[in-house]
């Protein structure tokens, strides 16, 4: 399971292939602690990440990194070695925190205690770094999670997901109540022409799908 270590003095505990810091900072390692396997280890910025390697294989990005003998180093993700993600990446260890707490999800315990937007970035790296089951983990739960069309709508944008935008804009079609200023600048002023134009229909009553096939025929 992943491990939060410190940039100071991190060293390998002889024989057992995790990755142990000292004891004053031993407090601050999220997840549970993996004793048993090998550790990838990553950098995120100045945080090191201690990842089981069977975990870190599941991902298609780094599965091609470790094992191929044409792609990256083979010798990469150890302490001296680490696999490194700097400022241009746009990672912060934020958010690599937020992914291993979502990796260390075993099908019997409940999903950690993330907000969306912590869940959001979980899913950017896990779809970044092509972890598919992990993904599509993910994203159900916010598809569950996240039920305000117009966060849905900010969501989408965020993280690429199209499918949930017209059924988004077709709930704000149907609804009874007028936009106010802070809904249509959220929406954006494309958005909010298409969703004025099918909120005229309304002096006849339609269902949500009715609403989603308009929209759909206005992006065509």
């Amino acid at each position: 399971m992943s491990q939060a270590l410190s940039p100071r003095s991190p060293e390998l505990a002889p024989g057992k292939g995790s990755v142990i810091i000292d004891e004053v900072l031993e407090e601050k390692i999220r997840g549970t602690t993996n004793r048993i396997e090998p550790m990838i280890i990553f950098k995120v910025r100045d945080a090191l990440f201690g990842l089981p390697r069977s975990q870190v294989l599941l991902s298609g990005f780094f599965r091609g990194m470790l094992e191929s003998p044409h792609l990256g180093d083979s010798r990469e993700g150890n302490l001296e070695k680490p696999i490194t993600f700097d400022e241009r990446t746009g990672i912060t260890p934020e958010d690599m925190e937020y992914f291993c707490k979502v990796l260390d999800i075993r099908a019997f315990q409940q999903p950690p205690k993330l907000s969306p937007e912590q869940w959001a970035s979980a899913y950017r790296l896990a779809k970044m770094w092509e972890f598919e089951q992990l993904r599509d983990y993910i994203l159900k739960f916010l598809d569950r999670s996240v039920k305000d069309p117009f966060e849905r709508i900010e969501f989408a944008d965020m993280l690429g997901v199209e499918a949930w935008i017209i059924p988004a804009l077709a709930q704000i079609c149907q609804r009874s109540n007028a936009l106010n200023v802070e809904e249509a600048a959220k929406l954006g002023y494309a958005r909010l022409v298409k969703v004025c134009k099918q909120r005229e229909r309304r002096r006849s009553a339609y269902e949500i799908s009715d609403y989603e096939t308009w929209l759909a025929e206005s992006e065509e």
